[in-house]
């Protein structure tokens, strides 16, 4: 009977030993965003458990994916609600910037290409001015880099991103005089 404890006791040092993570293993969360964001996700998160494909609430939880340097997890969240709302163009543009995120140009391309023609044609949603340019703007930075491999030749990707964008520099404005 000892001896079957000592043998248990034994090998539940052993097992601690091995399950215990080495003291040099940094811990850090999965995602990096401020205390208040996260608790918005949390409530995304469970609105979508409750309505899963909820647009505007996909649109949010994406949107914060992004911030935090989550493509792959803000392309999970948006792909549900295109399959539920497949002519939103919002969730398109969503999904294009996920993907281009992710380095996966020729996708990103196809489906901002279907964003500006639902944009075009009549999205579900209103579509203004300033959204279409903002989706003719990444349409064509996207056009330029389709095909290309962006992990194997990111240097190419980012010089004819650089050609289509041509960043300027905008000096910040004054303030009104005082009266």
């Amino acid at each position: 009977m000892f001896t079957r404890v000592l043998d248990l006791a034994i090998l539940g040092l052993v097992a601690v030993a091995i399950l215990m993570p080495r003291p040099d293993v940094v811990v850090q969360p999965a995602l990096k965003l401020p205390a208040d964001r996260l608790v918005r996700v949390a409530e995304l998160e469970a609105q979508l458990g409750a309505q899963p494909g909820e647009a505007e609430a996909s649109l949010e939880l994406a949107n914060l994916f992004l911030d935090g340097h989550r493509p792959d997890w803000a392309l999970a969240t948006v792909q549900k609600a295109i399959e539920k709302t497949p002519t939103d163009h919002r969730l398109h543009t969503r999904r294009a910037l996920a993907l281009a995120d992710h380095f996966e140009a020729t996708p990103a391309f196809a489906s901002v290409s279907e964003a500006l023609k639902l944009c075009r044609a009549g999205s579900s949603q209103p579509c203004s001015d300033l959204d279409r340019s903002r989706i003719e703007i990444l349409h064509n930075t996207l056009e330029r880099v389709n095909g290309i491999d962006m992990r194997k030749d990111p240097n190419e990707a980012r010089a004819r991103i650089m050609q289509a964008l041509r960043p300027t520099y905008m000096p910040p404005q004054k303030a009104p005089p005082a009266r």
